[in-house]
């Protein structure tokens, strides 16, 4: 088994320590010492270490039974739960049954609360992606508001361009694919500046043009213009943050770090942004977890999370899902197993969908960390 340079430096001193102990180099004690003992060495020093981080060839899962934290079994988990608000889930589900009253009605019902908008309009755009059938009935049928059409026609438009791009990275995208995805933005802006001139106070269509801005490579400058209209609308949108943040990763993770450390202290319901961050640059930065901004952003995060405003606001599963991802990572597995309890079987969403297939997989490795730290504190 090769050793992969790591970040678990105590881990690896102590088992340094054992090899001299038996008297061995530290090669012979890694081809001598089978895989059971050395997780068991690894939990022992850190519970919420994957051992494959440190050794390669062994297992990331720490061999618990997650039932007896009153976790669902792995086949149970799930990554395409439509949402944790159940208003979005009637209103989604009945469009795509070419139903679009109840999205009508949810639309109407969320103008001014933008919170619970930009999650509608997210979820319903989605299925415009799909097929836009229920839409064009509701244009067509004279019935509606069309600031409420406009603002998931634009963000409709940009997850169709991102859809028919896929989700590989540019050296796996076919020249096909960067073309249509190439020709679909611009029609996707112009929706979105039409969707703003028809709700003028209305921060969705700029969040959508704040998403746009990486796909369409906007200056500084024009992202600058964009991104203070928005926050001259609502100053804490979240979604709108996360997008942003999103947009300055395009320049380096500093930046994007940069970003998150002056927006997050406006508000707890930002401290994600951080962990969002750190996410971003854990490849280039092993100690990125441990650093005490990050830190104080989890523990933001867990006490807005306490609260009935950040426990049951609409945006609480995403930041369930950051939390537990930036605790695990940062050692603090046992802080993590409440909010994978209360996530259950919803493996979705960000960070696990970066994974792709392997979402389920990664989502089940970190709740079993958790579990393992859990019963090492015990």
């Amino acid at each position: 088994m090769a050793l992969l340079l790591g970040k678990k430096t105590k881990v690896l001193m102590a088992m340094r320590k054992e090899a001299k102990r038996r008297g061995l180099s530290w090669k012979a004690y890694l081809e001598s010492t089978n895989a059971e003992e050395l997780i068991a060495l690894c939990q022992q020093i850190d519970p919420s270490i994957d051992p494959a981080e440190l050794i390669e060839g062994l297992p990331s899962d720490p061999p618990v039974d997650v039932a007896q934290w009153g976790l669902p079994p792995r086949h149970a988990l799930r990554t395409d739960l439509i949402s944790p608000v159940p208003v979005i889930t009637t209103a989604v589900t009945a469009a795509r049954a070419g139903d679009w009253r109840p999205a009508a009605h949810l639309l109407n019902r969320s103008y001014g609360d933008w919170a619970l908008r930009a999650a509608a309009v997210h979820a319903l755009a989605e299925t415009v992606a799909d097929d836009r059938t229920w839409l064009e009935a509701w244009r067509a049928s004279g019935t509606g508001d069309d600031k409420h059409i406009a603002a998931v026609d634009a963000q409709g438009l940009l997850w169709l361009a991102w859809k028919l791009r896929g989700d590989n990275n540019n050296e796996n995208t076919t020249a096909q694919q960067y073309e249509a995805f190439v020709q679909l933005l611009p029609q996707a802006e112009a929706a979105a500046w039409k969707a703003a001139e028809l709700a003028q106070e209305d921060p969705t269509p700029w969040t959508t043009l704040v998403t746009l801005a990486m796909g369409l490579n906007f200056d500084n400058a024009k992202f600058g213009a964009v991104w203070r209209e928005l926050l001259a609308r609502d100053p804490l949108h979240r979604s709108g943050h996360e997008f942003a943040g999103q947009y300055w990763s395009n320049f380096g993770t500093d930046r994007m770090l940069g970003f998150a450390l002056q927006a997050a202290p406006a508000s707890p319901s930002l401290a994600f942004l951080i962990v969002q961050a750190a996410a971003e640059g854990e490849d280039e930065n092993e100690n990125v977890w441990q650093q005490a901004e990050v830190h104080r952003a989890l523990d933001a995060m867990l006490h807005w999370l306490g609260t009935p405003q950040g426990g049951g606001g609409v945006d609480a599963s995403a930041d369930r899902r950051w939390a537990a991802y930036g605790l695990v990572n940062a050692g603090r597995g046992a802080e993590a197993l409440p909010l994978f309890q209360q996530l259950g079987i919803d493996a979705s969403g960000t960070p696990w969908h970066y994974w792709g297939d392997a979402a389920i997989a990664n989502f089940d490795r970190y709740r079993r960390r958790a579990c393992a730290a859990t019963s090492a504190r015990q």
